[in-house]
């Protein structure tokens, strides 16, 4: 399986910064989300073989697009990917260009777990944490640790989807 990860997987840090008006008094704060995910995308005829991970693994979701071309094994979640993914591809390791991708990744995934899991604060009722809430430091090792991931993707973007933490 793990053979079939450095072709087919994907180890996602994801990164989004929201900015939202307190009414009452006009501030402006900004609201950051972090997430992780790990995801193998295949044909649908495929799909057996991501029920046969799903099964090792024990965890995660298959779902299929909505055109029907696509079936999408994915875990999602600071927590579960850091109790069953990491610990799996630390035992089990990868040997292609996916373990620089895997180890960079790992590394997110400690830093997000001090965060509530990075991705919701129910006291408050918002997803993510404002910049109050993350430590400076964390904030710009998970920029790095994004930015380093780069190049071990299929598509590399200059700067990924929700642009710059700063």
């Amino acid at each position: 399986m793990a053979g079939f990860v450095d072709g087919e997987g994907c180890f996602a840090l994801k990164f989004r910064k929201d900015s939202k008006q307190n009414l009452g008094n006009k501030k402006i704060r900004e609201y950051f989300y972090w997430g992780v995910e790990f995801a193998i995308a295949l044909r649908p005829d495929d799909a057996e073989i991501l029920k046969l991970i799903k099964n090792t693994l024990g965890c995660g979701s298959i779902n299929y697009t909505k055109n029907g071309e696509q079936a999408r094994y994915s875990v999602q979640g600071v927590r579960e990917n850091l109790n069953k993914i990491v610990p799996f591809f630390k035992k089990h390791k990868l040997y292609a260009k996916k373990r620089h991708d895997f180890e960079l990744w790992s590394q997110a995934i400690e830093i997000l777990t001090k965060y509530n899991d990075g991705i919701l604060n129910i006291q408050k009722g918002t997803r993510g944490f404002t910049k109050k809430e993350i430590k400076q430091d964390d904030l710009r090792k998970l920029e790095d640790l994004r930015n380093r991931m780069i190049k071990y993707k299929a598509r590399r973007e200059k700067d990924f989807m929700w642009g710059s933490v700063k």
